[in-house]
């Protein structure tokens, strides 16, 4: 019988996360709050997760293999895959970022 990921609800991943890019470090703030469109919540990051992921990030939601971060307009910037220890995103131009919560 095949197994089937959870979908985490998004209280499961509020919180304050560290998005790195193995030099620079940034905060950014999952939260369980629902944006308009209805199925992406708030994040709040700064001048730094703009610098690091590209552009703006407004939003967020989970999937059962990954955390996706949005743009204003629910676009994905950025999909992040579960490793043991944290979440790592691969862009096309070669940059990897980690997501760790900070706990």
């Amino acid at each position: 019988m095949a197994s089937s990921l959870r979908l985490p609800p998004a209280g499961e991943l509020k919180g304050l996360w560290q998005l790195s890019d193995g030099n620079k470090q940034c905060r950014i703030e999952l939260t369980d709050t629902r944006l308009a469109e209805g199925t992406v919540w708030a994040a709040k990051g700064d001048a730094c997760v703009t610098e690091l992921i590209g552009q703006s990030v407004a939003g967020w939601y989970p999937s059962p293999d990954g955390i996706t971060l949005t743009d204003s307009d629910g676009n994905s910037v950025a999909f992040f895959s579960h490793g043991s220890e944290q979440w790592i995103a691969y862009f096309v131009d070669g940059r990897e970022l980690t997501l760790t919560l900070n706990g």
